[in-house]
């Protein structure tokens, strides 16, 4: 239970998937909704036992029993939250128990968001010039991405699905004079589209302002070509009904019982006499603050990523900001401004509408929608400048690359240093090496191993796509890994003069 809110989502998808999607009257009190799970998921609270306190490894949390499956009374803070995606997440808790239970539904949860960021990219690599597009989601894709994404929380599937339906709209307007090539978009955006109003209630605000960015890229008549399109106006038919469902849904929940959706305490920080007017300058003036959240605070808010990483992040995302300032003509600009300013604007109206019945509660994962937008509109801004496939083109690009990976796989063993041993002041990696604490399924270097190759992976395809015919990996290395054999990594010919060949046609 390492994710922010986890216990209650958790009850809440259990319930779903056994039937109880509406809270009735008596069935809640000023924390959350009654419900009737197995006693394993009702007692899951006590699981995060470390939490708010990062010097306290995950050790402290007790097993679970596998055959504790009597059926009690849970309570759950997302009791009025819409029912599709705990449905979906809650399906393994019928057949499983104990902690493989708890696992499935974060792995159900892991592989719907990994569909819904495939569909993203794949919708932008049909655009006519996909690669500094390409290059702006791979930044989006933040270690704060990853680990909300394999948790069991709705703002997971919220942001993958809000970074889907962009892309894929950006990707039909692209192609609005030839849609048959926009048809993996098309698809990404209506799917997007319904899932995202069936997710959280300000999920719909998110496709709203995704749809305008959009927009601001192309032209009018773009706009109005791919309403001609039948296939398109079918798959919008039928998102549309899921999307009035979810409206729907958001309306009769209006009449349920007072308080049954409060955040559970630790989290909401109410603010005494703070007005909306108050709220929204705060905002505004926290705006910054929040993009460390943006890329890497894991657990509950309470394990940062080093600030190595930040630092790389960082200079990632001020390297766009710069390069999109060269753009000429400066219309091209304008779809990445309004994003901007919406990822600082729009959050602070949310929280102003919010704090007289909430307090003060936004953090920076709420606003990752709006933050994967305004980074992938860096990158549309950027799709007509020239990306060279030349010798220091490519060297730059695996610098980068192999330096992303590096980030990615230090901030990945510093957050399971948190759980492994604890974050006290003072240095005790070799702790984590000779007498870890607490150890996750397959130990802690096992999963890091993992993810690293996983990331490699990764990492040689994005290389392939940006300079295509090249490879990513050391010959030697690619030959080893025949699975891994990427197209045109053979050593070219050498030439009399001891250059090669390859490096000769592509200067």
């Amino acid at each position: 239970m390492a994710y922010p809110d986890e216990p209650a989502h958790t009850i809440k998808a259990a319930a779903v998937a056994r039937g109880q999607f509406f809270p009735h009257p008596g069935e809640s009190y000023g924390h959350g909704v009654h419900v009737q799970v197995p006693s394993y998921i009702a007692n899951i609270a006590s699981q995060r036992c470390f939490a708010f306190t990062k010097e306290k490894p995950a050790d402290c949390s007790p097993d679970i029993p596998v055959d504790d499956t009597y059926t009690t009374i849970g309570v759950t803070s997302a009791g009025l939250y819409n029912p599709f995606y705990y449905w979906l997440v809650g399906l393994p808790s019928l057949f499983m128990s104990g902690a493989p239970a708890i696992f499935a539904m974060r792995i159900v949860s892991g592989l719907l968001s990994a569909a819904f960021y495939a569909a993203g990219f794949t919708a932008l690599s049909r655009l006519r010039h996909p690669k500094w597009p390409m290059i702006a989601a791979a930044v989006a894709t933040t270690p704060m991405v990853l680990f909300l994404a394999i948790g069991i929380n709705p703002n997971s599937l919220e942001v993958a699905a809000s970074m889907a339906a962009f892309c894929g709209l950006v990707s039909v307007l692209e192609n609005s004079k030839q849609l048959n090539l926009a048809r993996p978009g098309i698809l990404a955006v209506g799917v997007s589209a319904a899932t995202l109003a069936n997710t959280r209630n300000v999920s719909l605000l998110w496709l709203l302002c995704g749809a305008i960015v959009a927009c601001l890229f192309f032209r009018g008549s773009d706009i109005v070509a791919i309403f001609r399109n039948r296939v398109l106006l079918v798959v919008a038919g039928l998102s549309a009904v899921g999307v009035a469902l979810g409206v729907m849904w958001n309306f009769i929940m209006l009449a349920a019982p007072p308080s049954a959706g409060e955040a559970p305490s630790g989290i909401s920080n109410v603010v005494e006499g703070l007005r909306p007017s108050n709220a929204f300058v705060t905002m505004m003036d926290r705006a910054f603050d929040f993009v460390t959240q943006y890329i890497g605070v894991a657990g509950w808010l309470d394990a940062p990523v080093p600030q190595a990483v930040l630092m790389f992040w960082n200079m990632l995302l001020i390297a766009l900001l710069l390069l999109v300032f060269l753009m000429r003509p400066a219309r091209l600009q304008l779809g990445f401004w309004v994003a901007i300013g919406m990822l600082a604007i729009v959050p602070s109206l949310v929280q102003a509408a919010l704090v007289t019945s909430s307090g003060f509660i936004w953090q920076g994962r709420y606003s990752l929608p709006l933050f994967a937008i305004a980074v992938i509109s860096a990158g549309l801004a950027l799709r007509f400048r020239s990306f060279k496939s030349s010798l220091s083109s490519r060297s730059l690009t695996k610098i980068l690359l192999w330096a992303a990976c590096a980030a990615h796989v230090y901030g990945f063993v510093y957050v399971l240093r948190r759980y492994v041993v604890g974050l006290p002041d003072s240095a005790n990696w070799l702790m984590m090496l000779n007498n870890p604490s607490w150890q996750p399924p397959l130990t802690w270097e096992v999963l890091t191993l993992l993810f690293a190759l996983t990331l490699v992976i990764g990492a040689s395809h994005l290389y392939r796509f940006l300079h295509p015919g090249t490879s990513f990996l050391p010959v030697r290395m690619t030959r080893a890994l025949g699975w891994l054999r990427l197209r045109g990594g053979a050593p070219a010919e050498r030439t009399t003069t001891g250059h090669s060949a390859e490096r000769g046609r592509l200067e």
